[in-house]
């Protein structure tokens, strides 16, 4: 009886340590990265009457506790693993013998029995946010009538419903309030299923190796680029075992990691002011020398503040790239066909360069020739890409 008491004892000596030391850390000491999920952690919130009233605060600071708490991200990661037998077993079975249709379980959506698919968009809903986007570029387009603004919306599974083709025709009510002609707008179509399984991948949100060359193409038409775009060699396995950003909660889920090879021009490269030697790791892992678990950015660069390609060419002009991690798998490809490509995410760019991004004082100082505003369709809804003059 009184080992049992004992061991009772030491056992919840433990458990309360382990919970003050997450309350500490998280208060005093928090972790910047959560690394199982590849985001920032949250940090614990500022305390405010308002916040603590509305309920808003004790929210932020469970999620805070979450990331924070030592050992909360293994349990995390148990958790996943056994929904993710349980979908191998069961649900995936079930899934791939309804073709054609949505299944929604344990929080994830297939449609075909293969594909991780996000929720439809509702365009009553993003309107607030697309209304508020047209503003603010159509206020920037007129402050700066000397520069060519271009944009291109990316299709994805969101601007679609691929049971009955109903699209939800986002980008047709963004266009059509934009002050642009109407040969610098664009978009990435996306008109069915088969065509978003031949251009994405099946467990992420990105684009694939095919889906990205074709809108390196597009974009560069888009553009008016007279040069020949690169090609690419046959199309690569690096990996059999990748899981996309889709899967996250259920890691088990994978698929093969193909991609195309470049025979890229030498470029000077420069990320958030620091030279680098090289944006992404594509060569390492087309020779067999990549690290870690390949993803989306361990294989064409993450998302950063500010990237400069530079060519040292003369006569091409420049391009300045205001977009998303979408944009991340063709920079290399379009900073090919400038002397110099700016790439700027404005999520990133305070965070990485100490300052708050001014749009005129960028162009002021770089003077690029064209301005590429790029992403999908919480890129133009979201106020985290206004531009701010």
């Amino acid at each position: 009886m009184v080992k049992k008491r004992l061991a009772d004892v030491l056992f919840l000596s433990v458990i309360l340590l382990l919970l003050l030391a997450g309350l500490v850390r998280t208060l005093f000491f928090p972790k910047e990265l959560n690394t199982y999920e590849n985001r920032y952690a949250q940090k614990a919130p500022a305390l405010s009457v308002s916040g603590f009233l509305d309920g808003s605060y004790q929210s932020d600071l469970d999620a805070a506790l979450a990331d924070q708490v030592p050992l909360s991200q293994y349990a995390k990661k148990l958790y996943n693993l056994g929904t993710s037998a349980l979908m191998e077993s069961m649900v995936l079975p079930i899934a791939q013998s309804h073709p054609n249709r949505y299944i929604n379980i344990f929080g994830l959506r297939l449609f075909n029995g293969t594909h991780l698919t996000y929720y439809t968009n509702i365009l009553s809903d993003r309107v607030p946010g697309l209304d508020e986007k047209a503003e603010n570029y159509n206020q920037v387009f007129a402050q700066h009538p000397d520069t060519e603004f271009y944009v291109y919306f990316i299709e994805k599974d969101t601007d679609i419903d691929f049971e009955t083709g109903e699209k939800v025709g986002i980008y047709e009510y963004l266009a059509g309030q934009l002050n642009l002609p109407e040969e610098r707008i664009a978009r990435y179509r996306i008109d069915s299923f088969d065509q978003f399984s031949q251009w994405f991948y099946r467990t992420d949100h990105h684009w694939n190796a095919q889906g990205s060359y074709e809108g390196y193409l597009q974009v560069l038409e888009l553009l008016g680029v007279a040069e020949q775009p690169l090609t690419h060699g046959d199309l690569v396995t690096v990996s059999q075992h990748f899981s996309g950003s889709k899967a996250s909660s259920a890691p088990s889920l994978y698929e093969p990691f193909s991609v195309y090879p470049y025979d890229f021009p030498d470029m000077d490269i420069v990320i958030n002011g620091a030279p680098a030697a090289d944006y992404g790791n594509q060569d390492a892992w087309l020779s067999g020398q990549g690290t870690g678990a390949i993803s989306y950015s361990a294989f064409y660069g993450g998302d950063m503040g500010e990237i400069i390609f530079d060519t040292g060419t003369q006569g091409r002009g420049s391009l300045l790239v205001i977009g998303e991690s979408f944009d991340n798998a063709i920079l290399k490809l379009l900073a090919s066909h400038f002397d110099r490509l700016y790439s700027i995410d404005l999520r990133y760019y305070e965070a990485y360069m100490g300052t708050a991004f001014s749009l005129s004082d960028y162009l002021e100082q770089h003077q690029p020739d064209r301005v590429l505003l790029i992403g999908n369709a919480d890129y133009f809804a979201s106020q985290d890409f206004l531009l701010e003059d």
